[in-house]
């Protein structure tokens, strides 16, 4: 009964109109309209833990990871899933210089995130299945050692205590790092270690300040485990070629709609659901953006006193 009342009075007065019923009956009119592209230049700076989802007819949103620490993205390839991840790191960089680590699986082999390899901020890229198992090796003990600092200083949660530093551990198409039956022993048993890994990062890792974003372009049940879906609160989806693909990601139809010519135009759900229009940001505005950041970084493994990470390069 809403739909048709909102399309009548959208057509009607020119404007985007929302009607909500909540033991009364709302009807709001919004001044914008939801474009065809928005620019990472134009995204508004926002304090704590966020990074810009995108804008649409009520304006700018932002995702808060302190509030819910993990996030999945599906999109088939080219429709803003990379640039997305490009936009979020830009950003976390910008606003937290010091305290932001992030680790980068960039499972096309590379093509993504190499080039940002010597960004301070930026411990490791990994960018094959063999690369992604020492990378979440590290991880890992970096996590076990996180629990035992946590504990032994009486912290239950990074958003309550003093710790100042996050941990983004981005994936990008993840989809490689699924074991198949052709595969030699060994290396199903390599990404099975690694997906064990994702999912103990999803199951605790939030509250010792990881962040997990976890992107695919073939959303399936092996491509999106359970652990990590249910434990990612934030779900995104760009155009996906099947109403099933859209309800792996998102739990329901609808990015299957989601027009084919329009890049970055996605879903965003959390306890409700919007479509924006996400920020872009290409190669060349980034790189600019991020050179202050550039660093000469030793070639092997290596751990300080004062340092709670491990790079390996």
């Amino acid at each position: 009964m809403i739909e048709p009342i909102q399309e009548v009075l959208s057509a009607t007065l020119g404007r985007y109109v929302e009607v909500t019923f909540k033991k009364w009956l709302y009807i709001d009119v919004f001044h914008y309209e939801m474009p065809n592209k928005v620019l990472y230049k134009d995204v508004p700076d926002r304090d704590g833990w966020v990074i810009p989802l995108g804008f649409n007819e009520k304006g700018w949103h932002f995702h808060n990871f302190d509030k819910t620490p993990h996030c999945v993205i599906g999109g088939t390839t080219r429709f803003g899933k990379t640039v997305f991840i490009k936009s979020a790191m830009t950003y976390l960089i910008e606003h937290h210089p010091d305290d932001v680590e992030i680790f980068i699986l960039d499972m096309k082999g590379g093509l993504e995130f190499e080039k940002y390899r010597n960004i301070k901020q930026v411990i490791n890229v990994a960018s094959s299945p063999a690369e992604a198992f020492q990378c979440l090796d590290s991880i890992k003990t970096l996590l076990e050692q996180k629990m035992t600092e946590f504990k032994r200083n009486g912290w239950a949660n990074v958003v309550n205590s003093p710790y100042p530093k996050r941990t983004f551990l981005f994936v990008d198409e993840a989809a490689q790092l699924v074991p198949e039956r052709f595969m030699p022993k060994e290396t199903r048993d390599m990404l099975s270690y690694c997906q064990s890994v994702l999912s103990e990062i999803a199951r605790i890792g939030g509250a010792l300040g990881f962040r997990l974003v976890f992107c695919t372009q073939y959303p399936t049940a092996d491509a999106l485990p359970r652990q990590i879906k249910q434990n990612a609160d934030l779900k995104i989806s760009f155009r996906l070629p099947t109403s099933y693909a859209s309800s792996v990601v998102i739990d329901e139809h609808g990015a299957e709609e989601l027009p084919s010519d329009i890049k970055g135009r996605a879903i965003i759900k959390t306890h409700e659901k919007m479509i924006v229009q996400t920020p872009l940001i290409d190669d060349e505005e980034m790189t600019k953006r991020l050179e202050v950041y550039c660093v000469e970084k030793r070639n092997e493994a290596h751990r300080t006193a004062d340092e709670d990470f491990i790079c390996f390069e």
